[in-house]
């Protein structure tokens, strides 16, 4: 008796699935909660599970694929103490620990400079009456910044050898996809850390704000302003930490990085992780279209992004004499684009 036009309200909406179907589409309703409803959470994962369970039975490959995306996501949350899903419940003000300690100005910058918990660079004791105090206070900060992300630079190859194959890479080419490829995951580690208003550092205790940033001298203020642009941007994709781990892993695995000596297995297993990658933005965001060229996209960005900060860097070497880059990262960006 249905002509594909039944009134669907309240009252009439259990008369005919058909009509009831396609309204629920047609207001925007997703295939996965027509598909489940109000199934109880605990329920519907069991129902998830076994669906996936099915489909690896008919797609062995996309099973393969699967462990893949797991194994680098325990390697994530093993490796990267702030994953994104901790940031955003801090930036949310969703977590039960203290809220981070607020820097907004110089005076909060030195209240709050014990709390910038890294191994600090010893500062020469001659500086204090040369320079303002200010300026001595910039320069701490920035030592300390360098720290962290001399710290960070551990945290990703150690990330980077866990990734399948990497290890029996050429020796060479294991240094050489480190060295192009860190700054790009630091900055892609950062976005999740960032909104538009400032950014989270010292694993979370303390959030810097980005007008504060931007009114530190030239050329340190236009060290992150940048990144926030980037972050804003790259935050709007949603991606989870499971996603990120494997686009981290696709990044490190850039077969066109300078200066590679065995490019094929390099390219080969960076189209493993890409299908992974492909399949979970399929399985984890239905109705994200276009996300997985969207993300690749992201990669265009990086490479700018790092050749831009590559450049700010030497600047500062030739203007700030006072200011010593500490040597892993001077390893890191020498001759690098």
């Amino acid at each position: 008796h249905c002509d594909l036009h039944c009134r669907i309200h309240k009252k009439s909406r259990n008369k005919c699935q058909y009509c009831r179907f396609q309204k629920c589409l047609m207001v925007g309703m997703s295939h996965n909660a027509i598909r489940f409803g109000r199934m109880p959470q605990a329920e519907k994962e069991k129902l998830l599970a076994e669906f996936s369970t099915d489909m690896d039975h008919m797609h062995p490959e996309s099973a393969d694929l699967r462990a893949l995306a797991r194994h680098l996501y325990e390697s994530y949350l093993k490796y990267f103490p702030l994953t994104k899903a901790k940031a955003r419940a801090i930036l949310s003000g969703k977590t039960s620990d203290n809220a981070p300690f607020v820097i907004h100005d110089m005076k909060s910058l030195m209240e709050g400079e014990h709390m910038i918990n890294c191994r600090q660079m010893p500062m020469q004791e001659h500086r204090r009456s040369d320079m303002g105090i200010m300026q001595e206070v910039e320069l701490r900060f920035f030592h300390s910044c360098q720290s962290r992300s001399a710290e960070a630079v551990s945290e990703v190859t150690e990330f980077a050898k866990s990734v399948p194959g990497f290890v029996n890479l050429d020796l060479n080419d294991q240094v050489t996809l480190l060295k192009y490829g860190v700054i790009e995951v630091l900055i892609i580690m950062m976005a999740p850390l960032m909104n538009k208003d400032g950014t989270l550092i010292s694993y979370g205790q303390i959030f810097m704000t980005r007008e504060f940033l931007k009114s530190l001298r030239k050329p340190f203020c236009e060290m992150m302003e940048p990144k926030f642009e980037f972050s804003v941007k790259f935050n709007m994709l949603e991606l989870d930490d499971s996603d990120m781990a494997l686009f981290l892993a696709v990044i490190i695995l850039s077969g066109d990085r300078p200066g590679l000596l065995n490019v094929k297995p390099i390219e080969d297993l960076q189209e493993t992780v890409l299908h992974s990658l492909e399949l979970q933005l399929k399985t984890n965001h239905p109705d994200s279209l276009q996300l997985f060229a969207k993300v690749l996209q992201k990669m265009t960005d990086l490479r700018q992004l790092v050749t831009d900060h590559v450049q700010l860097i030497q600047l500062m070497k030739e203007t700030e004499l006072d200011w010593c880059l500490h040597p892993l990262l001077q390893e890191i960006m020498r001759d690098l684009y």
